[in-house]
């Protein structure tokens, strides 16, 4: 896991911007405390910071130059399938003088091109300079799990992996992309396509790629999940469950390659468990293999009491972090400046606990459960999407009956309310939203609701496995970027199993009848590897997620305080958005919210 840093003048001969690069790469040292490295001419200048994970020797130095010399390249990630692909490579000639998946996936390039992303199995942001042609490549992994942003500012293009390194290009517009701030405040989401909070700044978005050259900047999406929801016919579902758990395992497999210590992030639900049990019966984990916890004793969202159990069949070690109302707010400034933008919720300050406990018990790598819930349909509000296809359809017995079922099962008020949603017409949908907004000024909402992809495309979907794959386009990856700045901001690589392109598109296939069935959530997982995990885990009927108590932490005077502040500056800050004294928001997420912009705003747009 590493850095990137970069400026490119395609044909503009000129003093390198080998300074600029310089701080650029300062900025992003924590990904890559290892090593650092910069190449220079007189059209681009490359950075990169050294996480070593994989061969751990000088061989990995980057910018990675090709044997030949023409090709540098510059590379954050992994590319866990390497081993096989330089078989591959190696039997069509190719010539390896390293063990680095680095060599491996730029000889990758060298020979397929663009055409080379489909052959990866990882996670990655890199860019290949050609000092031949003058042409710079660019590239993202198909979720967006490695970040890479961009500004095109005079004639240049300047990218990086954090918008911290950017915000040193002397300049820069920091003006605040108000489409962002909506999507935030009115749909909690962040990472919408190519957007950021910044005006000035971009993403290349996730399952894409970029080629610079005399023609200028051209984006291309080379991976889509709707292409995969019809990918093949139904198939009996024993054989599903026998494809599932063989995806699975290679995948868990996969990302156990690594040259330095490996552990796990663990609650007490289904995605992580069930990592932890392929790694003990079929990788032959370690009985003394680490995990990390964030726990809440006495608060009802506290998970332990799961893991305590799992230890009685599993024999690893468990170490625990305790993240409080009063720590949060402690650490408010430094974990708003790891994650660049506002973050969606507090559990995302646990998360950030349970990376520095690992850091501290000398892990490098950690497998997490991400992904599970978006490839499973985990989430409660999943029922409303899978009533609406079955509505759609006319399927109006079967919507009876899961109905009744999802009522007798006592799922989270999401479920119906979602369904609702889907049902109403536009205008119904518009005046419903705004009354749960009424701290924001109704001309902001109408200004911007129309324009939201939230909106027009993620709620877009006529059925369970249309919005699987929406959340794969407009939801994932906000979840994956505040993975990668918190594990990032200890030096730590998050690997993430549930994400194999194989297990996704194998189950963007299944139909979505397997996937919610009587009332029940990720049934079709629970079937195929439930018994890697507890069988009360696997009978949960609570969606807990990875939570912390946010209402509870809100509550707490010194949150108050700062929430009635933060918000008197937003009002000012931005006007147009925020009714001035207005009645602050009701929800611990809408408060963290109103903090986390506060925070931002402080550090990032001041400057």
């Amino acid at each position: 896991m590493c850095g990137l840093s970069g400026v490119y003048r395609y044909g503009r001969a000129g003093k390198p911007d080998v300074d600029l690069v310089g701080r650029m790469n300062a900025l992003q040292k924590h990904r890559g405390p290892d090593d650092s490295g910069l190449f220079a001419d007189q059209n681009c200048v490359l950075g990169h910071r050294r996480l070593a994970i994989i061969d751990l020797s000088r061989d990995g130095r980057q910018p990675f130059r090709s044997e030949d010399g023409r090709y540098r390249m510059i590379y954050n990630g992994e590319i866990y399938n390497y081993v096989e692909l330089r078989k591959e490579l190696a039997g069509l000639g190719w010539q390896f003088t390293t063990r680095t998946d680095t060599e491996v996936l730029l000889n990758a390039y060298r020979q397929y091109g663009a055409g080379c992303l489909d052959r990866l199995n990882g996670m990655f942001a890199f860019a290949v300079y050609d000092t031949l042609h003058g042409s710079l490549f660019l590239a993202r992994d198909r979720f967006g799990i490695k970040p890479l942003y961009y500004s095109k500012l005079d004639g240049a293009l300047y990218f990086a992996s954090e918008i911290k390194a950017l915000l040193a290009i002397p300049g820069l517009n920091r003006t605040v992309n108000r489409q962002s701030l909506f999507d935030y405040l009115v749909f909690n989401r962040t990472d919408v396509f190519d957007e950021t909070f910044f005006e000035g700044i971009k993403r290349l978005p996730q399952g894409h790629y970029a080629v610079h050259d005399a023609d200028g900047l051209r984006l291309t999406q080379w991976w889509k999940a709707q292409a995969f929801l019809k990918s093949r016919p139904d198939a009996d579902a024993a054989i599903i469950r026998r494809d599932l758990e063989e995806i699975f395992v290679s995948a868990v497999n996969l990302r156990m390659r690594s040259d330095v210590p490996v552990g796990s992030c663990l609650s007490g639900g289904l995605d992580s468990t069930t990592i932890l049990g392929v790694l003990f019966d079929q990788a032959a984990a370690a009985k003394d293999y680490p995990t990390f916890t964030a726990a809440f004793p006495g608060n009802p969202v506290d998970e332990t009491g799961y893991i305590d159990r799992l230890k009685r069949r599993y024999a690893f070690l468990n170490f625990r972090t305790f993240p409080t109302a009063e720590s949060a707010y402690a650490n408010l400034r430094e974990f708003v400046y790891v994650n660049d933008e506002p973050t969606t919720n507090p559990s995302f300050y646990s998360q950030y606990e349970v990376m520095r406990l690992a850091a501290d018990h000398g892990v490098t790598v950690l497998l997490d459960g991400q992904g599970g819930d978006e490839n499973f349909a985990g989430y409660q509000y999943f029922h409303g999407f899978n009533l609406y296809g079955m509505l759609l359809g006319r399927q109006f017995a079967e919507l009876a009956r899961e109905l009744g079922r999802c009522l007798l099962r006592r799922q989270h008020p999401s479920a119906y309310q979602t369904f609702a949603f889907q049902a109403l017409a536009g205008p119904v949908k518009k005046t419903l939203l705004k009354r749960t907004l009424p701290y924001l000024k109704p001309e902001f909402f109408e200004a911007f609701i129309d324009s939201s992809r939230v909106y027009t495309d993620f709620f877009d979907a006529g059925d369970l496995n249309q919005s699987l794959a929406m959340h794969f386009q407009y939801k994932l990856e906000h979840l994956l970027r505040m993975e990668d700045r918190n594990s990032m901001a200890f030096s730590l690589e998050a690997r993430v199993p549930y994400l194999d392109y194989r297990l996704v598109e194998y189950v963007l296939g299944v139909t979505g009848a397997l996937k919610i069935k009587n009332g029940e959530t990720k049934y079709i997982q629970k079937q195929a590897l439930g018994h890697y995990t507890l069988p009360a885990i696997a009978a949960r009927r609570d969606k807990i997620g990875f939570a912390a108590p946010g209402d509870e932490w809100m509550r707490t005077d010194q949150w108050q305080t700062a929430t009635r502040d933060n918000y008197d500056v937003l009002t000012s800050t931005f006007p147009g958005v925020f009714r001035k004294n207005g009645r602050l928001p009701r929800t611990g997420f809408d408060r963290w919210k109103i903090n986390q912009l506060g925070m931002w705003k402080e550090l990032f747009l001041t400057g």
